[in-house]
């Protein structure tokens, strides 16, 4: 393990800058989705159905701009690409506390399509900004810093909702993540680099999409499947221990032991890490937590859990990052966006199924189940991409 290479990647202004706009940018919008969940249900006093539904839209809508977006990064670079979410977003979420229900469903699916593409452009402008071997360091490090966001921005957007009014703190923290976004404008960083790797004429003239790629989106699906059935497997989980209070402990070990795995797979250098068996151990990582009894042993298990997720998720980007040519990067991370999408919104309805029928343990039983197949199925796909890309070159 080489820990001391996060240390020189730091030392790169253009990563501190990409990191540390992106942690500013996330950590509120993360925040956001939850505050508008909680306006739905609480202010406006509808279903959780209702909320549901329009987490659905918004969803859908980011999942159907991800790859405009990644292309418009392509061709038209950083400061066109994000100028109609700086002009649109700020009024969208100003008028939005005060809107009927179905007036917000439909201006949140435009607010879906027009939201600023955090993470495809995290991870692009991170690449751009080191030679090809600190490329995985970086990557882990913005998978590390995205997990910090995500345990820190919906804690504060939860507790000025419950201290506060969510028609205030939805506008407050919407026009935050925005703000970074208008810093990052400004700053209008390089998203190509310097010594980008050769690739084959085919895949320079827009052929990209090889087996190999698609490898990469399926097992990209797959984890945020997993991701997604294990939320919702430990919520039932610690529900049903009657332990609700100790929720933000759940969450806390596994997002916990997403960082310890960051951080490992990050200083494994250029050891040749396969993303098909980080899903394979981010799946079979699932199946312990049935063994619980008690939020704590459960909180144990979680942290074992997580070890897989951002060394997962990072190797997911990395893969992508090398088996695709720099002037397609951002197209090919918007339709990675996609895919990620597509797991994380089938994940809820499908184990909800599940948990409803069969109960908590079942939900972790075919949330690991599911993951196994998906990830046998991209490692065959990954297997036969590369041999025919050998065969090939």
């Amino acid at each position: 393990m080489d820990f001391a290479q996060y240390a020189v990647v730091w030392r790169v202004p253009a990563i501190r800058q990409a990191v540390l706009f992106g942690a500013l940018g996330k950590a509120p919008w993360f925040a956001t989705t939850m505050i508008l969940t909680l306006h739905v249900v609480g202010r406006r006093g509808e279903t959780y159905s209702a909320a549901g539904l329009l987490s659905a839209v918004f969803t859908v809508a980011v999942g159907l701009a991800s790859p405009w977006r990644g292309r418009l990064l392509d061709r038209v670079g950083l400061r066109r690409t994000l100028l109609p979410s700086l002009v649109i977003l700020p009024p969208a979420f100003l008028a939005a506390p005060f809107l009927p229900y179905w007036a917000l469903l439909l201006l949140i699916g435009v607010v879906g399509l027009f939201a600023v593409p955090w993470f495809v452009l995290t991870r692009q402008l991170v690449i751009a900004a080191v030679p090809v071997e600190q490329r995985r360091t970086a990557l882990a490090l913005d998978s590390v810093v995205t997990e910090l966001a995500f345990m820190i921005g919906p804690t504060f957007g939860i507790l000025a909702c419950v201290y506060g009014d969510t028609r205030w703190a939805l506008p407050l923290f919407a026009l935050l993540s925005v703000s970074a976004a208008v810093a990052l404008w400004r700053a209008n960083p390089a998203l190509a680099s310097e010594d980008a790797p050769e690739v084959g004429a085919h895949a320079a003239s827009g052929g990209w999409l090889t087996a190999e790629v698609v490898g990469l989106f399926v097992v990209t699906a797959a984890i945020t499947f997993v991701l997604g059935g294990q939320d919702l497997s430990i919520i039932a989980s610690v529900r049903a221990m009657k332990a609700d209070a100790l929720l933000a402990l759940a969450m806390a070990a596994w997002g916990g032991g997403s960082l310890i795995g960051g951080l490992i797979y990050g200083g494994t250098g250029n050891h040749r890490v396969p993303v098909a068996l980080l899903a394979l151990g981010l799946a079979v990582t699932t199946f312990p937590a049935v063994l619980a009894r008690d939020p704590w042993v459960l909180s144990g298990f979680l942290a074992l859990m997580g070890l897989c997720c951002a060394p997962a998720l990072s190797a997911a980007s990395e893969g992508l990052s090398h088996a695709v040519p720099e002037s397609r990067r951002g197209e090919a991370m918007g339709w990675q966006s996609t895919f990620s999408t597509v797991g994380n919104s089938v994940a809820p309805p499908a184990i909800g199924f599940v948990l409803d029928g069969a109960g908590w343990q079942a939900g972790f039983v075919w949330t690991g189940t599911f993951g196994v197949a998906a990830a046998v199925a991209a490692a065959a796909l990954l297997l036969f991409g590369r041999r025919r890309a050998a065969q090939t070159s």
